[in-house]
């Protein structure tokens, strides 16, 4: 009796995880993503790097689901509100230039909670 008990709860666990995961990443991901961004960001670069697109693909890649969309627009928003040097046209222009479509922009003012 006590090896299926064991066994329902291993089953359990697993159906679980399956699920429910664990959070694919955090706003600090998300930040690190951005940080060769800045330069273009505050006007100082005329151009994103290289390095700086490879965030922006590595952010679309993060989130997936409707959720995880939410979740990185939020991290962004919070970002682009920490700096109060970055250019909003640049920031939402960020995708474009890297040739990255998101399915939100990158913007100081979004309501995250409209993200599909």
């Amino acid at each position: 009796m006590m090896k299926a008990f064991v066994c329902v709860v291993v089953v359990l666990a697993m159906v679980q995880l399956i699920v429910q995961p664990s959070q694919a990443f955090t706003c600090t991901d998300v930040d690190k993503s951005l940080v060769q961004c800045m330069p273009y960001l505050v006007g100082s670069a005329a151009q994103p790097v290289t390095a700086c697109c490879d965030g922006v693909k590595q952010i679309k890649g993060m989130a997936t689901t409707t959720d995880e969309k939410r979740q990185a627009c939020s991290c962004v928003k919070d970002a682009a509100n920490k700096y109060q040097n970055i250019k909003e046209d640049a920031a939402s222009g960020l995708p474009t230039k890297c040739g990255v479509p998101l399915s939100y922009p990158i913007s100081k003012n979004i309501d995250c909670s409209t993200i599909n």
